[in-house]
């Protein structure tokens, strides 16, 4: 489903290097990319990034900083840049709650099992009232624990009683809907609500529509150049 994307780099095959770690770890691996440093490689997995060299045989966790750039967070960065690849690839999606005037977008990664879900999920329109248009982007357990969603789960029956209900396209549903999962994993997502901004932070939890709306508007004020980074 996941349209994982590599780049080519000279002396090292993103593809074979992905499958090295994933057999090895037993997770999955969803993007390579290069680093600062000649011949070591940012991993983007399930469980988070890690660092490899270009045969998979040493990994590295942790936090990598640029200390000719005050210290700047590359593995946080490397994070940003992962979130923001994976969410890109959704297009268009079939659940794209407009704001009448948008003028901030942000993804909540969300189901309607748990109460603060289910909070997030009744004040969406409040959130498009102030502008805020969500891509909401359902994660329903599949069913007994399988990685996939069953074809029964998207029956008209099911979601009856969901929220997502008149969101949900009956046609290619499970396909979305494990596509989705998918994405979770890719990002790390353990917690939900979760919600994802266009910088490519992750919020967990809850969040009233006027916290998101602080938060969003802080992302886009310009950076106070007397302040000292951290």
């Amino acid at each position: 489903m996941l349209l994982c994307t590599f780049a080519a780099y000279a002396g090292v095959n993103p593809q074979t290097l992905k499958d090295t770690v994933s057999s090895r770890l037993g997770v999955p691996v969803y993007l390579v990319d290069r680093t600062p440093i000649p011949g070591l490689y940012m991993v983007g997995t399930s469980q988070g990034v890690l660092y490899s060299d270009a045969n998979g045989d040493y990994l590295v966790q942790g936090v990598m900083l640029d200390m000719t750039r005050d210290m700047k967070n590359l593995t946080l960065s490397g994070l940003r840049h992962q979130r923001r690849m994976a969410l890109a690839q959704i297009g268009e999606p079939p659940m794209l709650l407009r704001a009448t005037k948008e003028t901030h977008r942000i993804t909540l990664f969300t189901d309607d099992a748990c109460t603060d879900c289910r909070r997030a999920l009744d004040q969406l329109p409040r959130l498009q009232e102030l502008g805020v248009t969500v891509q909401l982007l359902p994660i329903v357990s599949p069913a007994g624990g399988q990685d996939r969603i069953s074809p029964e789960q998207c029956e008209a029956g099911a979601w009856r009683h969901s929220q997502f209900s008149e969101h949900l396209p009956v046609a290619r549903c499970s396909e979305i809907l494990s596509h989705y999962i998918g994405l979770s994993q890719w990002l790390g997502i353990k917690a939900l609500p979760s919600w994802v901004l266009p910088n490519g932070d992750l919020v967990r939890g809850y969040q009233s529509p006027e916290q998101l709306l602080k938060i969003l508007d802080h992302i886009n004020a310009p950076a106070n150049p007397s302040s000292s980074a951290s």
